[in-house]
């Protein structure tokens, strides 16, 4: 079972959205995000919902994400698990993180639309170039199960530790996959610790990857 970044809109709201307005560059003030805001602290879900969507389709990035995670846990409006992937869709386009990490998760388990592994290795792989943790390990057991890529332990193991160095919470189950794969030898575990190290110490990290998986 994959995790979902379902943040918590007390945490999403403040810190964790107020930064990524800087990082993506939206400087200007949204009315309706900041109305959404106060409509969340009143707890009234229902309109804090409308306000985020009002931004949304303004192209506010933080309130697609918004919309996308209260469509996926039907909070102030209905449960609808397509039209969450439409708004994660439309964050992750933006660069959102978190956005690319749930979409990743949607189309690795079918939720909202058919199993699609070469898309959630798409995701993955995006939030992976941004040092999403989770997504890296996710990326990780693609490569592991042989899902949407060709079968690769070692690229598989060398993303696990990686995730693993990267995010060290107890959300991340890396290290418990690593204990579940099987038919791994010395050679092939010191192998994917030297890829490890090599993806940590690169700008990009799934460039050593890429060339590893081209030998």
């Amino acid at each position: 079972m994959k995790l979902f970044k379902t943040i918590f809109f007390a945490l999403c709201l403040s810190t964790s959205l107020a930064l990524t307005v800087k990082t993506y560059g939206q400087t200007k003030v949204n009315t309706n995000f900041t109305a959404g805001v106060a409509a969340l602290d009143a707890n009234n879900m229902p309109l804090a919902y409308k306000k985020f969507l009002a931004a949304a389709k303004e192209g506010h990035l933080d309130s697609q994400f918004n919309v996308a995670l209260m469509y996926e846990k039907g909070m102030g409006v209905g449960k609808n698990e397509k039209e969450a992937l439409i708004w994660y869709n439309k964050a992750s386009e933006q660069g959102n993180v978190n956005a690319q990490f749930n979409l990743g998760v949607f189309y690795e388990n079918g939720k909202g639309t058919p199993i699609d592994y070469a898309k959630a290795n798409k995701w993955y792989r995006r939030a992976a170039l941004q040092k999403d943790g989770l997504a890296i390990g996710n990326l990780g057991m693609l490569y592991i199960r042989g899902q949407g890529v060709k079968m690769n332990k070692v690229a598989g193991m060398s993303l696990l530790l990686l995730s693993i160095k990267i995010d060290q919470t107890p959300e991340n189950n890396a290290k418990n996959n690593i204990t579940a794969t099987r038919d791994l030898t010395v050679n092939m575990i010191k192998e994917a610790q030297s890829l490890s190290d090599k993806m940590s110490n690169s700008k990009n990290i799934l460039l050593p990857l890429d060339q590893y998986l081209k030998k």
